[in-house]
């Protein structure tokens, strides 16, 4: 509705007052309960973080736009990744006698690990599917964003709505009668968006991203209460910033990963005497097809979680 009114801008302007609001009401009400220890900063490791991190989120997100550079982009997202090298290689370094800004031993702990991959496969294909989908229904099918957000709005509130009873449902049943159900059920959605065609009917396209996101709200709920739980007390701030982390990079990675794929499958084939929405429709699916073999990994995945945290005591708790 916003974007049918007026600029891009507005959204930013629409939000600013809430996130004002907010972060005072946060500030005011929320209880600080942590216990805080007398700590140092590893300033170069600041740095290097910023850098790598922030290149290599920077540099993947350029892929959306057709107009940049590609030899500019892959040079960013290289110096991000030599920058994150030397970070992990610091925080090694730290680990052994000072303070890392990121511990890594949080990676020693199987169900973390597993959890933490678990997510960034799910935000890829989330992301994947949010990019593609307005562009499908805009671009191919001819509707306005309104309409557009209007269809993919029950999908929104569905995995928004179902957070707090996927922690009622792990408290009783653990983890993988969540997790393997949903994973299974974001394969089968992604699978359904390769079959993308120019009359599709609508309450199908609403039909699997519904699918997408109640199987998504199925799986990111007690992934991160059972990665978190396996973790011990101290690595729990490290623990919470390396998911965090992961996350952009894995959004960004999705948005570069789908986008990379239709538009040079699109180019190809227009090339080739393609008529351009066909060309355009085939380069999507062919995004889905990547994202369903990405998604595939996650079904492993679960079958490998434990059904509980191995440390329960202070874990975060997804009924809270």
């Amino acid at each position: 509705l916003v974007l049918g009114l007026g600029s891009w801008r507005l959204l930013f302007i629409l939000v600013f007052p809430i996130a004002a609001v907010v972060g005072f009401l946060g500030l005011r009400k929320l209880e600080n309960i942590g216990e805080p220890k007398i700590s140092s900063i590893d300033w170069f490791s600041v740095t290097v973080a910023a850098l790598g991190f922030g290149g290599l989120v920077y540099g993947l997100s350029l892929f959306s736009d057709p107009h940049s550079p590609i030899a500019l982009n892959i040079g960013i997202i290289v110096g991000g990744v030599v920058a994150i090298t030397v970070f992990v290689l610091r925080q090694l370094k730290l680990q052994r006698g000072g303070t890392p800004l990121m511990d890594l031993r949080t990676l020693k702990h199987r169900a973390y690990w597993l959890s933490l991959a678990s997510m960034a496969i799910g935000f890829m294909a989330m992301m994947g599917s949010m990019i593609l989908l307005p562009i499908y229904l805009q671009n191919v099918r001819g509707l306005s964003p309104f309409i557009t957000g209007l269809l993919v709005m029950p999908g929104g509130l569905a995995m928004g709505l179902l957070g707090p009873t996927a922690g009622r449902v792990f408290d009783r049943y653990g983890t993988r009668p969540l997790v393997l159900p949903g994973s299974i059920g974001m394969v089968l959605a992604l699978a359904g968006f390769t079959q993308l065609s120019a009359t599709m009917p609508y309450w199908q396209i609403l039909g699997l991203h519904v699918l997408l996101m109640i199987s998504l709200a199925a799986a990111f709920t007690p992934l991160f209460t059972l990665g978190m739980g396996a973790l011990p007390p101290n690595l729990y701030s490290h623990g919470s910033s390396m998911l965090g982390t992961l996350q952009q990079v894995a959004a960004a990675f999705g948005t570069a990963l789908v986008i990379t794929v239709m538009s040079a499958h699109t180019t190809q084939l227009v090339s080739t005497g393609t008529a351009l929405e066909a060309a355009k429709i085939s380069g999507m699916q062919l995004a889905f097809i990547v994202a369903t073999a990405l998604a595939l990994v996650t079904i492993p995945l679960a079958i490998r979680l434990p059904k509980r945290p191995e440390n329960t005591e202070g874990a975060p708790h997804p009924s809270h």
